[in-house]
């Protein structure tokens, strides 16, 4: 769950660090790829990597309309909070276009990997293996693309300082937009990998509280701060089971509060004031 947890996480601070906004809908991406994966697997009988490959060509098609609809008509909207209030709006859009898409009905999946490990007294599905081993390629990707690409490079250049970016001839937008469609691949691949553990439904994004809580004590802007952060909740959470399964999520919050009043900018605090 905290490496579910730090890919969300990780969506959200490249947003924060591209355009300066908090996306309250970022559940509802994961729910998407949950959505279209289930659908391309199980009614059109699509093997995996056709399925994966028509996954991306989706979640890129959503990034767009989803950047263009919330984000491009409020760009320079005199009122600060206008584009994150858009994706509280794109939240219950999304939510109710699904299920008008899809139907109402729950959906289970299948384990990507399925069976269980067993060493000694521990037991654990091969399919929380599988979660951790392809989360940690996505997040090794992510990082690959920020500290050793060019392309990456430019991106946060263009999220860093807006004018010298484009003295150096970065198109904006277009950064913009490929930060958009990466946050939706890494959420949209989230999602593939956590249906077969969760019933399918639109109240899974709900889970995107638990990865807010994570960047806020990770830090803020780090995207090295949301990945420990968020894989720390997920040890905060499956932990708490010991002491107590009604009230772990108080244990989660509990502690983010607690970190507020410790250290407010978490552990690797950054900040980026300026949006593209």
């Amino acid at each position: 769950m905290g490496m579910i947890y730090a890919l969300l996480g990780m969506g959200l601070v490249l947003l924060m660090r591209a355009i300066g906004v908090m996306n309250f809908a970022q559940g509802d991406l994961m729910t998407i790829g949950a959505y279209v994966s289930f659908w391309l697997t199980y009614d059109l009988n699509l093997p995996l990597i056709p399925m994966l490959i028509c996954c991306l060509i989706i979640f890129s098609v959503n990034a767009a309309i989803f950047m263009y609809t919330c984000y491009m008509p409020v760009r320079n909207s005199k009122w600060g909070q206008s584009a994150m209030v858009c994706t509280l709006g794109a939240d219950m859009i999304i939510r109710e276009a699904l299920i008008l898409i899809f139907g109402a009905e729950q959906r289970t999946s299948q384990a990507l990997i399925p069976g269980l490990l067993k060493i000694g007294p521990v037991v654990i599905e091969w399919q929380y293996i599988a979660v951790i081993i392809l989360g940690f390629l996505v997040i090794w990707s992510v990082f690959t693309l920020f500290e050793k690409m060019y392309a990456g490079k430019a991106m946060m250049a263009a999220s860093q300082d807006q004018y010298a970016a484009k003295l150096l001839g970065i198109p904006i937008s277009l950064t913009v937009l490929c930060t958009y469609i990466i946050v939706m691949i890494i959420c949209g691949l989230a999602g593939w990998m956590i249906a077969p553990i969760f019933i399918i439904s639109t109240t899974m994004s709900s889970l995107q509280f638990k990865a807010f809580a994570g960047i806020i004590i990770g830090g803020l802007g780090s995207l090295k701060g949301a990945v420990v952060g968020c894989l720390t909740i997920g040890l905060l959470e499956a932990y708490s089971t010991y002491v107590t399964t009604t009230y772990k999520d108080v244990v989660v919050f509990g502690a983010l509060l607690l970190m507020l009043m410790i250290r407010p900018q978490g552990f690797f605090g950054e900040t980026n004031t300026e949006k593209a």
